[in-house]
């Protein structure tokens, strides 16, 4: 079978980063202000080919992409106190960077890898408001960095952007969702254990929905640490954090060993226990049985009481032609013994 050749695509990834500076003053500390844009030369049908994410530390507040054309508050963010002008900025802010990125794939887009293009976390460019140049490493940053100069337009609204549009955006934030920011949610803990390797097992500490992300778990055995073992720490959809660790152990040692989480949510470190899949399953058969043979029961007295109703004999008694006159009362033979 013959395969489709393939057409040619870009795949483009820019981080714009704005640091609270050292000096200004904050209770809570330094914060962060990141832009994440991504844009792709042929989208899939009903894809976007630009969007942009927009983080506060370790929180997504925004949202935007050339479908929808309007930036948009996300997660908890919705229930920020809207400033509509606000928002208008950002929409045409993220516009303009639309229009710079998707004109950098087209020139770009003959030949370029994506793996290259996409910079697998490499620096590609870089861009000094002062002096008002990209300049990167790569062959093509020269290109795209050229081009983008002589636009005195496209210049002066970065300068203005990095200088003046982000600090205001970022110090407007920390004001207006303070509460988001200082928010804290102790996670909920699991430790679990199942088959490994012949001879092993693997137990697995989790800690759900948590906030902020910041957390620790450690194994323990006999109340000394082992360890962390592998590791891995993730966002959920609701701005909460999902974390787990694991642990290789010799079969049959299961039952030594406990996790010790620490969060600033919890009011002091936390031991969890290993759970017994075992004994866990026990208390729910044991309630299904119970139901069964309640039901069985009633079931049975209920049969019982309508058969003595209409006169039939209990279910357990057997009858046999010869012996029903000795087990059923005769009603004559009653009425001359009590003469």
């Amino acid at each position: 079978m013959r395969m489709p050749r393939p057409q040619p695509w870009g795949l483009c990834v820019l981080p714009l980063l704005l640091l609270l500076p050292p000096q200004t003053p904050r209770a809570d500390g330094n914060r962060s202000l990141l832009y994440h844009l991504t844009c792709v030369s042929s989208p899939a049908p009903g894809t976007p080919a630009f969007w942009v994410s927009g983080w506060l530390g370790p929180q997504q507040y925004l949202s935007y992409n050339n479908l929808r054309g309007q930036a948009e508050p996300y997660g908890a963010w919705v229930w920020e106190s809207p400033v509509s002008w606000y928002w208008e900025k950002e929409t045409t802010d993220l516009r303009q960077k639309q229009k710079l990125f998707l004109e950098a794939l087209s020139v770009l887009k003959k030949g370029v890898p994506v793996a290259r293009f996409a910079l697998n976390g490499e620096d590609f460019m870089t861009f000094d408001p002062k002096t008002g140049i990209w300049d990167g490493d790569w062959p093509e940053s020269a290109t795209i960095g050229q081009k983008w100069k002589q636009q005195k337009e496209v210049v002066n609204k970065e300068k203005t952007f990095l200088l003046y549009s982000c600090p205001q955006r970022l110090l407007g934030h920390l004001e207006r969702g303070r509460g988001n920011l200082e928010w804290k949610e102790p996670p909920s803990m699991r430790l679990k254990a199942r088959p490994g390797n012949p001879g092993f097992s693997v137990l697995t500490c989790s800690a759900f929905s948590f906030y902020p992300p910041e957390l620790q778990l450690r194994f323990l055995r006999n109340e000394l640490a082992v360890g962390s073992g592998e590791s891995h720490v993730g966002p959920n959809g609701d701005g909460s954090f999902h974390a787990w660790s694991s642990l290789t152990v010799k079969s049959g040692d299961e039952h030594h060993y406990r996790c010790l989480v620490q969060h600033v949510g919890l009011p002091q470190p936390l031991t969890v226990e290993l759970e017994s899949p075992a004994g866990s399953s026990m208390p729910v058969v044991g309630i299904v049985i119970g139901v069964f043979l309640v039901l069985a029961l009633v079931a049975g007295g209920v049969l019982l009481w309508r058969r003595m109703q209409t006169g039939m004999p209990a279910p357990w008694i057997s009858l046999r032609a010869d012996d029903g006159g000795s087990l059923l009362p005769t009603p004559g033979l009653a009425k001359d013994a009590d003469s």
